[in-house]
């Protein structure tokens, strides 16, 4: 089969297609002749040595397809139904293999969008921000920064379903902008500015609630906006910056509180903890409540290119590639 494969650590450019070996199912897992894989920023964290991946290895962790085949213990996933999977990597092939707590049933139609590759990273993930990490409240002030890219716009579309204020964004382009806000953002500010906006907005009160993936001084920035009993939420590092967190007599004193957030390491711990959160997520973009921003589609061979517009900090929305594993 074909694949993506990573020798050496380093830029797009080590990026190969490859032939390897075809995987098969261990018990509770489902193998996957995959249609469509999405590119995510852990598949660039991986490329650079800066994640799990140790060379070499193949990139990429969210896929849709049909079953090819099921493990000892898998009911359910009869070989040719349409699915949607989270792997624990390697899923950038023709062929992927997935937990099968993290595989969902899809409809044939869904199976045939880009989109149905691209459900179960960033639109969880969204989810699990709004209903659960962050405890917020409806009244609550909430800022998303990286609020162009796939989490980001996720997360507006879901707050205008449930009803609430639209959110505050940040972004790092007047182009950027414009896509926010195109998904549902009620005001978006620059990474420069957005301390001083926000405080300016709330009369000097602060945000309730900041959902941070960039880490670093942004991150440093935000700790000092945030109102009484406001909450920080970091689920990613894209800065690649150190991230120094403020000592125990510190947030006393501020009365705020960091939390972190890892799917993947929920997912480990707790295999079926996102599952209600995937079910979600495929109901939301089967039904067009959420639209995932699939900005670029592109075939396996051009796998390079999409880790290029995350290095050349192009990319917004969900980057997909067209995989077509059902020959496999």
């Amino acid at each position: 089969m074909r694949a993506v494969v990573i020798e050496q650590y380093g830029g797009p450019e080590v990026v190969q297609i490859q032939e390897r070996p075809a995987p098969e199912p261990g018990p509770d897992q489902v193998a996957i002749a995959v249609r469509f894989a999405s590119v995510n920023f852990t598949d660039v964290r991986n490329r650079i040595g800066d994640g799990l991946g140790r060379v070499p290895f193949t990139p990429g962790v969210e896929v849709s397809g049909r079953v090819l085949s099921v493990g000892p213990g898998v009911e359910g996933f009869p070989v040719g139904q349409p699915v949607a999977a989270l792997t624990r990597g390697s899923a950038h092939a023709e062929i992927a293999v997935a937990p099968a707590t993290s595989t969902v049933a899809i409809t044939e139609e869904l199976a045939a969008k880009p989109e149905s590759g691209a459900m179960l990273v960033a639109l969880p993930l969204a989810l699990l921000l709004l209903r659960k990490a962050a405890f917020i409240a409806p009244e609550d002030v909430v800022v998303v920064h990286s609020a162009a890219g796939g989490v980001g716009t996720a997360l507006a579309q879901v707050a205008v379903a449930d009803g609430r204020e639209p959110l505050w964004g940040t972004v790092g382009s007047p182009a950027k902008a414009a896509f926010a806000t195109a998904h549902g953002f009620g005001s978006v500010f620059s990474y420069e500015d957005f301390a001083s906006a926000v405080l300016e907005r709330t009369g000097g009160r602060g945000a309730d609630v900041v959902l941070d993936p960039i880490g670093g001084t942004i991150r440093t920035a935000s700790l000092e906006v945030l109102a009484s009993f406001g909450r920080l939420v970091s689920y990613s590092n894209i800065s690649r910056q150190p991230e120094p967190l403020p000592d125990a007599e510190w947030l006393r004193a501020r009365c705020v509180a960091c939390i972190g957030v890892s799917v993947g390491q929920l997912t480990a711990r707790s295999p079926g903890a996102m599952r209600p959160f995937h079910d979600e997520a495929v109901r939301l973009v089967r039904d067009g409540v959420v639209d995932l921003a699939v900005t670029d589609v592109l075939p396996l061979e051009e796998a390079a290119t999409a880790h290029r517009l995350f290095a050349e900090r192009k990319a917004q929305g969900k980057l997909v590639l067209a995989v077509t594993g059902e020959r496999a």
